[in-house]
């Protein structure tokens, strides 16, 4: 079975990060070792979260991973719960050589999360230089480059964004949150020289952490084998059919368990 690591926080209440990934990889045929960078009682959508940063645990870990032979096939960074943690994060993966996939967790519709302010970003963008495949929303990807954000983003504008990224040295892009019609929404991706899109209808339920089942789906497809291209299609049809089985949106996050199954036969033959 691959091996994937996940690094990002655990919101205790509001399906997200690590709630998310582990059943997400596990349905996928992988096992997911989790490393925590903060323990939160909710996601930040919520008012007055209690977060405990775990920064000072990050390296102790990865050293005990060290010495009994821990190895991972691919590695999944998210949100970071301060931006001291980049370094930390970045000692993990020059110590775990392997395939990294980022979400730079960030902010989304235009504004940055709770808590995330200039010097995150500017962490952030240290952290990109590290990963293979950069996977960030519209807003993500403007704070990174500098570039003003864009409501209504079409594909030239995404190209723009797409220039600016690559010069963090990534193999592959793909920003989420794109909708290249009224009615439809998924993503604009760069590999290869290759601009690729792809969307699906959208849902009138919104909810959170659908970003972060994207990722989980994306990294496990592509510790199987597939494609940038193939890996974000899956995540992205996953997303839909998750969302288009959510009766109401929520702040405690979609309804994705019983799409599991979907997963489990899309992957169990990789």
């Amino acid at each position: 079975m691959k091996q994937v690591l996940s690094i990002q926080d655990l919101s205790c209440v509001g399906k997200c990060s690590l709630t998310v990934a582990l059943p997400v990889l596990s349905a996928m045929g992988c096992v997911c070792t989790p490393l925590p960078t903060g323990i939160l009682s909710s996601h930040t959508a919520f008012p007055n979260p209690h977060i405990r940063s775990l920064t000072e645990d990050i390296g102790p870990t990865c050293r005990h991973w060290q010495e009994i032979g821990a190895s991972f096939d691919m590695i999944s960074v998210g949100y970071l719960s301060d931006p001291q943690q980049a370094n930390a994060v970045s000692r993990v993966l020059d110590a775990f050589p392997s395939r990294v996939v980022l979400d730079p967790v960030l902010g989304d519709n235009g504004s940055c999360y709770r808590g995330i302010g200039e010097d995150h970003i500017a962490a952030m963008r240290q952290l990109c230089q590290k990963a293979n495949i950069l996977l960030p929303n519209v807003t993500e990807a403007a704070l990174l480059t500098g570039l003003s954000y864009c409501q209504n983003a079409g594909l030239d504008y995404c190209q723009n964004l797409i220039d600016g990224l690559k010069v963090f040295g990534a193999n592959g892009l793909v920003i989420t949150g794109v909708s290249l019609s009224p009615d439809t929404v998924g993503f604009v991706g760069w590999e290869e020289d290759e601009i690729f899109s792809y969307q699906t209808p959208k849902c009138p339920s919104q909810s959170h952490g659908t970003g972060d089942l994207f990722a989980a789906v994306l990294t496990g497809a592509m510790a199987k084998g597939e494609s940038l291209q193939q890996a974000a299609k899956l995540a992205a049809d996953f997303v839909f059919r998750v969302l288009s089985a959510t009766k109401e949106p929520s702040p405690f996050g979609a309804d994705f368990e019983k799409q599991l199954p979907f997963l489990w036969e899309r992957s169990k033959n990789s």
